[in-house]
């Protein structure tokens, strides 16, 4: 019994993604140009390989690789998520247009068809895929699981078991649709109060990144400027007071700076991300901003 409840835990790509082709397309092409770019990084780390004209370092083709392992991925789910988005913001209107329909006497194939014809936005494409399947003879039962399976979101499939076992169980038809609408409006309320007070926080962290990306860069500018311009007027060995200077390589110091920021940019990106929207893919599509930003920052002011 226990094995059975840890194996319906276990993550699944199917129950997340479906038979997403363009996804996987899009995962494939993502991992080989990101291997691709962090090969030639690590050659050019290790002095195999060398970069016409010294614009680019290896750590460059890492950072390169990094964001083509994570944009395309993170920005894809978003603009999945946001449409599925959209699509859970029409559902309540659409069941209390049902709720109305059916309590004026008309069946349920009938009130879907109706309510498929009218402007849902992104749910209407979904409503006239329901409308047809029902017209070939598809239960409703199995009509609305179809678009649950089809939309692939917890609350929407929440609402259709729902749904399906009081229209099993009989009574009015009406009600159960007006209140699958409110229970949605409710999982709305909790879903903006929780974002609203998550994303205080969020900010708090996207604030410490760029604080400690100017403490960086006015650490570099003052004191490692300074210690730089010492060292060019006083000959390696030699020192001031018993203190000897050594040579110091501003470039190492750079990609140690560049690898701290780096690490620090992608953390706070997934946490922020992630604890403002709830989804890790939210916290992919900061982490990328982030590093964009950092990789920007370096290459103009450091």
């Amino acid at each position: 019994m226990i094995d059975k409840i840890i194996k319906k835990k276990e993550y699944n790509y199917q129950d997340y993604y479906g038979k997403d082709r363009k996804l996987k397309i899009l995962l494939i092409i993502s991992i080989i140009c990101s291997a691709f770019l962090f090969l030639i990084g690590i050659l050019i780390i290790i002095g195999i390989a060398e970069f016409k004209g010294n614009m680019l370092t290896g750590l460059d083709f890492v950072v390169f690789g990094l964001l083509t392992t994570i944009g395309p991925i993170g920005f894809y789910n978003h603009v999945k998520a946001k449409k599925k988005k959209d699509i859970e913001e029409q559902l309540p209107d659409f069941l209390r247009e049902i709720s109305s329909s059916t309590s004026s006497g008309m069946t349920i194939f009938d009130a879907i068809r109706s309510a498929a014809q009218g402007d849902h936005g992104r749910l209407t494409p979904e409503l006239k895929m329901m409308a047809s399947q029902l017209s070939w003879g598809v239960p409703v039962d199995e009509a609305l699981n179809n678009f649950a399976k089809r939309i692939n979101t917890d609350s929407i499939k929440r609402i259709v078991v729902t749904i399906n076992k009081a229209l099993a169980i009989g009574g009015n038809t009406s009600t159960v649709f007006e209140a699958a609408a409110k229970e949605i409006d409710q999982v709305k309320l909790v879903e903006q109060q929780r974002r609203a007070e998550m994303s205080l926080y969020s900010i708090v962290i996207f604030i410490s990144f760029f604080v400690f990306l100017a403490v960086l860069l006015i650490i570099d500018k003052t004191i490692f400027t300074a210690i730089l311009e010492i060292e060019d007027k006083i000959p390696a060995g030699t020192g001031i007071g018993g203190i000897k200077f050594g040579g110091i390589d501003h470039g190492a110091l750079k990609d140690t700076f560049f690898v701290f920021v780096l690490v620090q940019s992608i953390g706070g990106g997934l946490l922020g991300g992630f604890m403002m929207d709830g989804k890790l893919s939210s916290g992919v599509r900061y982490g990328f901003a982030l590093v964009l930003i950092s990789f920007f920052v370096f290459k103009i002011l450091f």
